[in-house]
């Protein structure tokens, strides 16, 4: 199994002057072996892959849900 670990960090030593209320947040995603290589074959840069499809989603305006109905 792989494991794919997203993090950001904000150094407030590096950056003193600033302050802020900013958290890092964490997303793990366990994968079997076959898919880490199939995902791997296709995308060589998978984290800078899905930071890039996370950041794209969420500059999309908000959807309203449609009804099935």
């Amino acid at each position: 199994m792989h494991q794919i670990i997203l993090f950001s960090v904000y150094l407030s030593a590096a950056y003193p002057e600033r302050m802020s209320n900013e958290r890092e947040r964490v997303i793990s995603i366990t994968l079997s072996e076959a898919e880490w290589q199939a995902f791997v074959a296709r995308q060589p840069e998978p984290v800078v892959y899905l930071r890039e499809k996370i950041r794209d989603v969420v500059r999309e305006p908000e959807q309203p849900n449609k009804s099935a109905a």
